[in-house]
């Protein structure tokens, strides 16, 4: 390995560590292989509701994006005929909300998933590892705003009865390799995860070609064209592989790199390599950035979705200095020195982005408080999205990983 920063901190031990888990994460490439129910990735029951983030303290009471966007999903499963029942059915538990990440599944925002909801899956085409993401609807309301717009659910009929099986035609019988379109999006100016409008231009060129084989292809093709964001929950799911693969199920109890960052509008948590299934969590933050609407009074939610992987992983605010339009919009609430963290944050240049001064390896040992780009969305459940954001999560988060490392 090359590129690598000057490590002062730490032992020997986590050094060694942290140098198996990188690379085994610089062996991993993930590729789009999939389209697949929940049921069918995971086994996931009915009456059964995955969210972002950690685990709720009371799954009962969901933080009110996520309480919205659960009502919306149990209408249309059927399970309930008002946003009354459905309320009384999350309360009552007879509806469980789990965390997402228990199974591989990632979540965007305060979007959440049913058995019936399709999912992207994305593989590692070195090893058997996979991930899942929520398929994306396209234009429209937005399931991952958290809000009861009614209309998200004429759009999630659309996803599952039209779009899922339409691009699995294609998928399955082509997988899409995506180092190649997230190369492209940084090389034009997208971070990976405020923007990823130059990435999805390079997914359609290699998907509009194959439109032709399904019946809804000028439908799909439009959706496609106007879905700038779509590739991020591609990209969500790839950055998880590559970093659960890397920690390898805890193989290296020494080493000390971020692998999840996720919130749930309540907590907001990590996951780090020396042991991949326990989350450490503190109060969620809230994320701050330019609004939309410049008269918008509605606060923004803490932090919420599980896109912070694309932040650990060396892209998203790691990325900005290939995103100069991002950065721009977002320079009044970034750190004076936001240019120079990731140098210390992160402990190695990825071989394949390295060109790019993409590092990856976010170390929890470093001293140094992260910075995760996030869509910012309403505290009240109803609003939907406000905007673009930017959140630290203080000292706090990695000083409580570095006790449980030390003392493991």
């Amino acid at each position: 390995m090359s590129h690598q920063r000057d490590v002062t901190d730490g032992s020997s031990q986590t050094l060694k560590a942290n140098l198996n888990v990188l690379a085994r994460l610089f062996n991993v490439e993930p590729a789009w292989t999939n389209i697949c129910t929940a049921r069918e990735a995971i086994g996931l029951d009915t009456h059964t509701l995955l969210h972002a983030g950690p685990p709720f303290i009371d799954p009962t009471k969901p933080s009110l994006p996520v309480l919205s966007s659960c009502i919306l999903v149990c209408i249309q499963e059927g399970w309930a005929s008002s946003g009354t029942d459905a309320e009384m059915l999350i309360a009552s538990g007879k509806v469980r909300l789990l965390s997402a990440l228990q199974f591989n599944v990632l979540m965007p925002l305060a979007a959440v998933a049913s058995y019936n909801s399709p999912l992207v899956e994305i593989s590692d085409l070195n090893s058997t590892s996979k991930a899942w993401s929520l398929l994306s609807s396209g234009a429209g309301p937005q399931i991952r705003f958290g809000t009861r717009d009614v209309n998200v659910i004429e759009r999630l009929k659309w996803r599952d009865t039209v779009l899922a099986p339409q691009l699995q035609l294609i998928i399955s019988k082509n997988p899409i390799p995506l180092f190649p379109i997230a190369r492209a999006g940084l090389l034009a100016g997208d971070d990976l995860h405020a923007s990823t409008a130059h990435a999805q231009l390079a997914l359609n060129q290699i998907i509009f070609p194959q439109l032709s084989c399904v019946s809804a292809s000028s439908h799909i093709r439009t959706m496609l064209e106007n879905s700038p964001l779509f590739f991020l929950t591609l990209w969500i799911a790839a950055c998880h592989v590559m970093l659960h693969t890397a920690a390898a199920n805890g193989t290296d109890p020494k080493s000390s790199l971020v692998i999840s960052l996720a919130g749930n509008g309540e907590r907001l948590g990590i996951k780090v390599s020396n042991s991949p299934e326990s989350w450490i969590a503190i109060p969620a933050p809230t994320p701050a950035g330019p609004f939309i609407k410049s008269d918008q009074h509605i606060a923004a939610s803490p932090v919420i979705g599980d896109s912070g992987v694309i932040d650990a992983a060396g892209f998203g605010a790691q990325g900005l200095h290939c995103a100069s339009q991002i950065s721009e919009a977002l320079h009044d609430w970034l750190p004076d020195n936001w240019r120079n963290l990731k140098e210390s944050l992160m402990l190695y240049q990825h071989p394949y982005f390295s060109d790019l001064n993409i590092r990856t390896g976010m170390d929890v040992l470093s001293g140094v408080d992260p910075i995760a780009a996030i869509a910012m969305i309403g505290i009240d459940g109803e609003t939907g999205l406000l905007g673009r954001g930017i959140v630290q999560p203080g000292s706090t988060l990695f000083s409580l990983a570095e006790f449980q490392l030390l003392n493991s």
